[in-house]
């Protein structure tokens, strides 16, 4: 938050059962440091540090936070398949607000009358 100036639209451990359903991530690393360290490869035996083409912000910092894993051979970038980032799935909710507030007031009547309607059923 402090480097984008913005919340992340979820919490922490949604982000991070996010991250471990994927097939290729093995491990999820919580408060991490942004500078990958010899001290992290060797902990957590990495063997593979990644990063995609789809960059949210910028880092004001001069300091490359992968020199280490590129100057060990370990580092890749992945191309990254769609340009999607947080701020635009926020700006197509904040854009959608209506039609989903239509939405939920249509399920919440649906609900209300399920409920107002409903009787017991008795079982043999």
């Amino acid at each position: 938050r402090e480097k984008r100036g913005y919340p992340p639209i979820m919490h922490l451990h949604e982000r991070t059962l996010g991250v471990l359903a994927c097939r290729y991530v093995d491990e999820v690393i919580i408060g991490a440091p942004l500078e990958v360290s010899r001290d992290m490869i060797t902990t957590f035996n990495i063997s593979l540090v990644v990063h995609g083409t789809v960059v949210e912000g910028g880092s004001a910092s001069e300091v490359d936070p992968y020199a280490l894993p590129k100057s060990m051979g370990i580092f890749q970038v992945v191309t990254s398949p769609k340009t999607i980032t947080s701020v635009s799935v926020a700006t197509r909710i904040i854009d959608n607000h209506e039609a989903y507030k239509k939405r939920n007031l249509k399920k919440k009547a649906s609900e209300d009358k399920y409920y107002t309607q409903k009787k017991f059923v008795y079982g043999d």
